[in-house]
């Protein structure tokens, strides 16, 4: 999944999703919340990727993943659009990111992200493109 789509949220909390996001994503896809500490946003998984995520924490020790299972499997929602693409991000997780009415849909590889449009600026803003730089240097990217 690639690029970035801006949209808004209604009244009742529904989002249209781009085209190109539902037919990577599928009919039916998950939402959680994004496990960042500096940035508050949610993750889009498609089941394939979500039942893979949550059958490797449930084969883990739960001593080490009992956190991560309470932050990420019990704030997970199933999301099926209707046939306009609309669709409702419940409100915990509207709470949890901050989204207000003008959102952002970015794909950033095999998962696509959901972000307030104003944190999304404010993250765009704040990167230290001389530690990118970097770091792709020192990848080989």
């Amino acid at each position: 999944m690639r690029g970035e789509y801006k949209s808004t949220l209604d009244a009742k909390g529904r989002m249209n999703f781009p085209v190109k996001l539902r037919e990577e994503l599928g009919d039916v896809f998950m939402v959680s919340k994004t496990v960042d500490d500096k940035n508050r946003s949610l993750t889009l998984y498609t089941m394939e990727d979500w039942n893979e995520l949550e059958n490797k924490i449930n084969s883990l020790p739960s001593v080490k993943t009992k956190g991560l299972r309470r932050y990420l499997i019990t704030s997970s929602y199933e999301i099926e659009p209707d046939k306009q693409g609309r669709a409702l991000i419940p409100q915990p997780l509207r709470e949890f990111a901050g989204l207000k009415e003008d959102i952002v849909i970015v794909g950033v590889g095999k998962r696509a992200e959901i972000w307030d449009k104003a944190a999304w600026d404010d993250m765009n803003g704040s990167m230290d493109l001389a530690e990118l730089t970097q770091t792709a240097i020192e990848l080989d990217i």
